[in-house]
Parts: structure tokens; C-alpha cells; sequence
């Protein structure tokens, strides 16, 4: 098995979750078309050696998955507001429609599994801990990337987890539109979420700034070496 295929399994055989929350989270693996990959946003953008990891907070509900199959719906909002702010940071990506292998993002989120309820519905901070360290801390470790985002509150607690920045804002409020070096050398930074919501709580006007703010540390990032 690659380190690739472990990190799919891996998440396919997670539970600690549903057992700490029945009837409040599900596995995606309990679906027979749920498909071979770690994060089901990289469906979209999935480059295995990255400039730029992406972690939001959820792939929705248990309603969504089953809906669309495992995909993201082609109307989906927050995606087509992530292309554009990806356009302002000088990163041309193909339609979410469209799978894109070429443009170097990796999209992940903070939690793999799916709400039960309300698309809307809470997402428990206990969820984005033991995702971080059961999946998003080896995905990091393969991955390598030298710029990684934390969007939105759940997004950002799972980065600021990852990389042990306890001198950061823990608050998405106060952190959005920062930016941190990790003692790893990766550059963070937390932006907020690019969902309608969040484009209330975070302006589009301060968004795309913040975005520009990562086009420039992409643009002059290199590939950094990763685990075969």
C-alpha cells in the first residue's frame, strides 16, 4: 500500500468519533460509492505536492454525501467563492465542475466525517482534534506544503492544532487576515470562511485582500519535498 492509499484507509477506518458521538456524526466509508481519497473536497483540487493546503470545515451533511454521491453539487457556493478568491491570489484553477490535477492546491477540512442534521449544524471541537491528529497532521507530514490556510473557525483551530501555534488567536475573528511562520518553516495563515455565511461575518472586500496576501507567499514558495 503507498503512503497515499494508508492515508485513505486510514480515514475510511476511523470511528473515534461516531462512537464519542452516536447519532450525531457518520462515517463516510458506511457508503458504498464513497470514494478512494482522503478528503473529498480534493476531488476538486488534489495536487499531491502542493504550494498550498487548504483546510475548511466540513464536506456538509450526512443529506448532501448521500444526494450528490460522494461529489460536491456543481452549484456549490462556497467553492465557486474559493475559485474566485483563488483568481486573486493568481492561482488559475478549473471550475469546481471540473477535477483540476494541475493547479498545486490541496483542499482538505478540519473534520471528514458528516454532520448528522441540519447542513448548518454544529461542529464539535472534540471532532476537529481527533481529526487533526488521527488524519490532518500525516496528511500535512506527506503532503509538505509550504503555505497552508485555516479557514474559518473550525478550519483555523485544526491548523493552529497541526502546527502547535499557541501564541496565535484562537478566534477566527481575531486571527482572519494574519499570518504566522511554524517552527516547521511553513507559512500559515487563517482566513475566513468563503461560504455566504462567511462572507457576512468577513467581507469579500477583506477576503480578497487576505487572499491576495496568500497568492504573493504562494508565488514565491517552492515545492517542498515529499514522502513517496
Amino acid at each position: 500500500m503507498t503512503e497515499y492509499g494508508a492515508l485513505v484507509a486510514a480515514r475510511k477506518a476511523c470511528r473515534i468519533c461516531v462512537e464519542r458521538s452516536p447519532g450525531r456524526i457518520r462515517s463516510c466509508a458506511e457508503f458504498d460509492y464513497d470514494p478512494d481519497v482522503v478528503s473529498h473536497w480534493e476531488l476538486w483540487l488534489g495536487h499531491k505536492r502542493p504550494k498550498l493546503l487548504v483546510v475548511g470545515q466540513d464536506f456538509g451533511n450526512v443529506d448532501y454525501f448521500v444526494r450528490n454521491r460522494g461529489h460536491d453539487e456543481p452549484a456549490n457556493k462556497t467553492n465557486a467563492n474559493l475559485w474566485r478568491l483563488l483568481a486573486e491570489a493568481g492561482i488559475a484553477a478549473k471550475h469546481p465542475r471540473e477535477l483540476d490535477a494541475e493547479a498545486p492546491v490541496f483542499l482538505t477540512n478540519s473534520v471528514l466525517c458528516l454532520k448528522e442534521g441540519a447542513m448548518n449544524g454544529p461542529v464539535r471541537a472534540s471532532w476537529v482534534s481527533a481529526c487533526t491528529e488521527r488524519h490532518l497532521i500525516p496528511l500535512i507530514e506527506w503532503l509538505n506544503p509550504p503555505v497552508v490556510v485555516g479557514m474559518g473557525g473550525c478550519g483555523w483551530r485544526a491548523v493552529r492544532q497541526a502546527f502547535a501555534l499557541r501564541v496565535t488567536p484562537r478566534a477566527i475573528s481575531a486571527a482572519a487576515g494574519g499570518t504566522w511562520l511554524a517552527q516547521t518553516g511553513v507559512r500559515v495563515f487563517a482566513v475566513g470562511h468563503c461560504s455566504p455565511l462567511g462572507l457576512i461575518n468577513r467581507p469579500l472586500s477583506q477576503q480578497t485582500a487576505d487572499w491576495r496576501g496568500i497568492g504573493e507567499a504562494v508565488a514565491l514558495a517552492e515545492p517542498r519535498d515529499g514522502v513517496s
